[in-house]
């Protein structure tokens, strides 16, 4: 018994190591599988997560072009966008100001030449002009005081009254039932051959007040003795002359005579004799009716009124300018 337990041992010892060799072998194996399979799957895990997101990558810049164009290709396409209308308005804002401000500040310095130099050319033109009208003056009438004396534009008593563009000097009415007032009426009477065309016409024979002869010839004596104001050379106006103050009513209610009210207050819108007798008919004479500005002519017996004027010695030349008739 002793001896065959030995044996046992020893054949027993050699199966259970080549069981455990085996076994050691299997594991080994198995870790072996076990280590191929886990680098397989991790070598695996990353081609699909590459190929996933990549698929996924190309289905967004399919559908969705406009994030995609924001991610890699708003490189290329964004900038030319961007770059185009930035450059645009820097071109626009830095051409633009210096070519209009150069053209607009040389213009105006030839233009500030050409105008300094024109005034100094149309002077003697303006000289040459000598004829004088209505229409280049810049107001119509001076108002004069009981000695000639130049009253204010606004003054409330005046006696007689200058036309700047005849330089004629002119009576202004009163009411007062003196010789001079605006109710006065008068036959048209000169005694001179040379003026009354064969005829003189009726001495005396109007309505007047004021202690005066009714008559165009005894009323100017009257106005010379009184020395209106301070002058003794007052006559009967011409045609030409009395046409001269017609004009549109400067919108008085006191009347409506065609002539500047302002500055002849009384005036009738009536006839008034002028010193113009009719060459082809000798017992007429003209008038000017101031309610319409027309002049006419009618029998020197006829009473009307008047209005005497005086010219100075140095605007005697203008009265030729103006080609007044007579």
């Amino acid at each position: 018994m002793a001896a065959n337990n030995p044996t046992y041992n020893t054949s027993d010892r050699i199966i259970i190591s080549t069981i455990i060799l085996l076994l050691m072998l299997l594991l080994i194996f198995v870790f072996a599988l076990i280590n191929i399979s886990s680098t397989y799957q991790n070598k695996k895990q990353p081609y699909h997560a590459l190929t996933k997101p990549h698929t996924d990558i190309q289905q967004i810049t399919i559908k969705q072009p406009a994030p995609a164009m924001m991610v890699e290709p708003p490189v290329t396409v964004a900038v030319s966008p961007v770059n185009k209308p930035e450059s645009k308005p820097s071109k626009a804002v830095v051409a633009q100001p210096p070519v209009p401000a150069r053209i607009k500040k040389q213009p105006p310095e030839t233009a500030v030449v050409a105008a300094a130099s024109q005034p100094e050319k149309p002077k003697p033109t303006t000289k040459k002009e000598t004829r004088v009208t209505r229409s280049n003056i810049e107001s119509g009438y001076i108002k004069l005081g009981q000695g000639g004396n130049i009253l204010p534009d606004d003054a409330t008593d005046w006696v007689c009254v200058q036309d700047r563009a005849t330089g004629l000097i002119w009576e202004v009415k009163t009411d007062d039932n003196s010789t001079r007032d605006r109710d006065n009426f008068f036959t048209w009477y000169e005694p001179a051959a040379d003026r009354n065309h064969g005829m003189a016409g009726a001495r005396n024979d109007g309505r007047c007040k004021g202690g005066a002869a009714c008559d165009t010839l005894g009323y100017a004596q009257a106005i010379n003795q009184k020395r209106l104001c301070g002058f003794n050379d007052w006559r009967l106006p011409t045609k030409g002359e009395l046409l001269s103050l017609v004009q549109d009513n400067d919108g008085s209610t006191e009347t409506k005579a065609k002539i500047a009210a302002k500055y002849f207050p009384r005036t009738a819108a009536s006839w008034y004799w002028t010193a113009s007798s009719n060459p082809h008919k000798p017992d007429y004479a003209w008038f000017v009716l101031f309610g319409n500005g027309q002049a006419l002519n009618a029998l020197k017996r006829h009473p009307k009124h008047v209005r005497l004027v005086r010219s100075r010695d140095s605007e005697k030349k203008t009265l030729h300018r103006l080609a007044l008739h007579q």
